[in-house]
């Protein structure tokens, strides 16, 4: 299992939400780039690079500061955040993103994530659900949908052939919480493929225990921007025996 740093950009800068409220921003870098040398120093062989403003408004106004981040490493970057469509697909692939991360367009536009799977591969397409109480929610986490995260997943899965997958407790998103272990145990036996889990990663002990329960991979913020996780050593503990 891979211990994958996030690097959320709003504004150009590298920030943190909590619970996903964009009033509640903590800036740790202004520029992102420096939070990825950092990142890959300590042993990252993956980055999650999420454009806030994308995210909520569905324009990838952070496109620049993204192929900065690209360039500035060697490792591949998964990104997100305002991929609607098959071309913003395009579009961050031709920018050196390695996975094109879809959320909103789950719900909103299918047919979009199951054209662009077609295209440039199973491997280059990922779909993130992120679930507040189990239940899905979109456009930033702003749009309640009404539909429960583990039917969407199983959707994706079956009618647009995705293969990988992240799943987000927005109610543990930056609080440090740890993860809610019995819902991410359920959605992994529930779901066939690899799926990276997200929210409330507070501690190398957490991403262990992700490990044991299955995940495909742990993605970690707040956690290690305030110190509270070590990421050499949680990535030192999952590749132990």
């Amino acid at each position: 299992m891979e211990v994958i740093p996030a690097i959320d950009i709003r504004g150009g800068r590298c920030a943190r939400l909590f619970k996903g409220d964009y009033s509640q921003e903590t800036v740790f870098d202004n520029d992102p780039v420096d939070a990825a040398l950092r990142w890959v120093d300590m042993g990252a062989q993956r980055l999650h690079v999420i454009d806030l403003d994308g995210a909520k408004d569905g324009v990838r106004t952070n496109a620049a500061t993204v192929k900065r981040v690209v360039n500035s490493v060697d490792v591949p970057i998964q990104m997100g955040g305002g991929i609607r469509s098959v071309e913003d697909a395009d579009a961050v692939f031709q920018m050196g993103v390695q996975l094109a991360i879809f959320g909103t367009a789950a719900v909103e536009n299918p047919e979009a994530i199951e054209i662009a799977v077609g295209r440039f591969g199973t491997d280059s397409v990922c779909v993130s659900v992120d679930a507040k109480n189990g239940m899905v929610r979109t456009r930033g986490w702003l749009s309640e949908t009404g539909m429960r995260a583990i039917d969407l997943l199983k959707e994706m899965a079956a009618e647009c052939h995705v293969r990988h997958f992240i799943y987000t407790d927005t109610t543990r998103d930056g609080t440090l919480s740890h993860p809610n272990f019995a819902t991410v145990d359920e959605v992994v036996r529930e779901i066939e493929y690899p799926v990276m889990v997200a929210g409330g990663i507070a501690t190398v002990e957490d991403v262990v225990r992700l490990r044991d329960i299955g995940a495909g991979g742990a993605i970690t913020g707040m956690a290690i921007y305030t110190g509270s996780l070590d990421l050499a050593a949680a990535i030192r503990a999952v590749n132990d025996d």
